[in-house]
Formats: C-alpha cells, sequence, structure tokens
C-alpha cells in the first residue's frame, strides 16, 4: 500500500514537473518572439540610416569630382561668335556713279561723308581706310576673316576712334583664323590700355587664351 503511494506521488509529480517546464519554455519563446519584434524595426532604422549615409557620401563625391574636372575652354571659333558684333555704318554711302566735280561738297571744303569706295578714294586716303574699314565688317560678318585682315591692318593702332576699333576687329579676324600669336597680341595691347573702349572683353579674351 505504501508503495501504490510513493508510485502515484512521483507520477503526479512527474507530470507537475512537465508541465512547469513546458510552461517555461513556451514562455521563453514567447519572450524570444517580443525581442525579435523589438529589434526588427531598429534594424530597419539601421538599414535606411546606412543606406542613407552612403547615399549622401556617394553624391558628395560626385559633386567633388565634378567640380575637379577640367574646365573646357571655349574654342577661338565660340569666343569669336561670342564676341563679333559688326560695327553699324554710320557713314552715308558714296554712289560711284556720282561724279565728284569742282562745284561738288568736296570743293567748298565741307565734310564728305565716309562709306565705301568712291571715285576719289585715292584722294582721301584716310576715307579710303574708314571705307575699307566697314568693308572688312562686312567681310567678317560673311565668315571670310582671310579676306578682311588686309582692309583692317593699315588701320589697326592709329590713334582714332576707327583705329581703335580696327585694333579690335583684327584681333577677332586673327582669332577666326587661329593666327593666336597675333591676336594674343593684339589683346594684350588693348588690355593694357586703360582708355581702350575694348579693354574689357580684350582681358576676358586673353584670360581663355593664355589660360588654354
Amino acid at each position: 500500500m505504501a508503495d501504490d503511494k510513493k508510485k502515484t506521488f512521483s507520477a503526479d509529480d512527474l507530470k507537475a514537473v512537465l508541465r512547469q517546464q513546458e510552461r517555461e519554455r513556451l514562455k521563453m519563446e514567447l519572450q524570444n518572439l517580443e525581442i525579435q519584434e523589438k529589434k526588427r524595426p531598429v534594424k530597419i532604422r539601421r538599414l535606411y540610416w546606412i543606406g542613407g549615409l552612403s547615399a549622401a557620401a556617394a553624391i558628395a563625391l560626385l559633386l567633388i569630382y565634378i567640380g575637379l574636372l577640367p574646365r573646357f575652354a571655349p574654342s577661338p571659333g565660340d569666343l569669336f561668335a561670342q564676341y563679333f558684333e559688326p560695327m553699324p555704318n554710320i557713314m552715308a554711302p558714296i554712289e560711284r556713279s556720282q561724279e565728284t566735280t569742282p562745284t561738288d561738297s568736296s570743293a567748298q571744303g565741307t565734310d564728305i561723308p565716309f562709306g565705301k569706295s568712291a571715285p576719289n578714294d585715292s584722294d582721301n586716303p584716310e576715307q579710303a581706310l574708314i571705307a575699307d574699314f566697314y568693308e572688312a565688317n562686312e567681310l567678317l560678318d560673311m565668315d571670310q576673316a582671310d579676306a578682311a585682315i588686309p582692309l583692317l591692318t593699315p588701320l589697326a593702332g592709329q590713334e582714332s576712334d576707327f583705329g581703335q576699333a580696327a585694333s579690335w576687329y583684327l584681333a577677332l579676324a586673327y582669332l577666326k583664323t587661329l593666327d593666336l600669336d597675333k591676336a594674343r597680341e593684339l589683346f594684350r595691347e588693348m588690355a593694357n590700355d586703360k582708355m581702350h573702349p575694348y579693354q574689357k572683353e580684350s582681358k576676358a579674351i586673353l584670360e581663355v587664351l593664355v589660360g588654354g
């Protein structure tokens, strides 16, 4: 009888122990699940943070790379197109069909309007040069810089408004024809002349040519 009670007690006790162990196991599993659920958002946020940091670093490196890229200077042709603007012809042209006589304005000592070549250009060298100046402007506008150079050369450098303008257009003509040594020389002279009307433009072009 005592043995039966002992066996019965032992079986119940064993069941109780097993139930307790099962409850503890379930509890631990639930706790592990809760811990995993709590950790999961942290991992996701960490991934987002790392991803955002990487993207920002990539953008910064890209900006630095772009900033270090060499600046490609405009070509001489680009500079010519940027700065060339024909000089408006403010002088009234003289038609070749008009004959000059002792009774016209030249005989009376009045000024003859400047313009394109007239029959008496040889008698007025300055007028001939100015006529060549406007013709050179038209040639430059028609992309014929080679033909404009000999027309501008005699007038360039003279102490006059037309002489200063001729120096500018002659430099542009050399730029167009890729005679960069002569172009630099003229642009440098104008850039160093504080009174020259094209000093600012000459400095800007010279910086590109010298820097290039």
